[in-house]
């Protein structure tokens, strides 16, 4: 009975976690907080540079392979015109360490019958899923606005 009892625990927690990183992900597109980091990036980047971040976001399990990255194309642009422009990179790594925070409170607010099931790491993974998501308005903002006119 108390793996069964655990299974649920862990899928209530699941679920739970997964909508309060949705909710928080829908109340910043709401919000536009990074609607200039989208247009920022659709005025510097190529798509195949967007496209590269998106594809580490979801691809690692670590938030310093996408800060990484990031740093990489900052420091390989010595004409700044790209990741180095206007601090668009520097930027951008800010606005993924914030979330840290954000994850912290997510984590926190969760119900207090789940308590004993949370994972010491389940910190970091709410922070990576709202890094992913975070990329993914990114690049969804920079596709509109790189889109041709019709």
């Amino acid at each position: 009975m108390k793996d069964a009892q655990r299974v649920i625990l862990d899928r209530q927690l699941e679920a739970a976690v997964r909508a309060a990183i949705a909710q928080a992900s829908d109340e910043k597109l709401e919000r536009k907080e990074h609607e200039s980091l989208a247009k920022r990036m659709s005025c510097s980047l190529e798509t195949s540079q967007v496209r590269g971040l998106e594809n580490v976001a979801f691809t690692t399990d670590k938030i310093s392979d996408i800060t990484d990255l990031i740093k990489r194309s900052v420091g390989r642009d010595r004409k700044r015109e790209g990741w180095a422009k206007d601090d668009l990179g520097s930027d951008l790594i800010a606005a993924l360490k914030a979330l840290r925070s954000e994850a912290e409170r997510i984590v926190e607010k969760l119900p207090d019958f789940l308590g004993p099931v949370k994972d010491p790491d389940l910190p970091r993974g709410v922070h990576l899923e709202l890094c992913r998501e975070l990329v993914k308005h990114l690049a969804s903002d920079y596709l509109f606005l790189k889109a041709p006119e019709r």
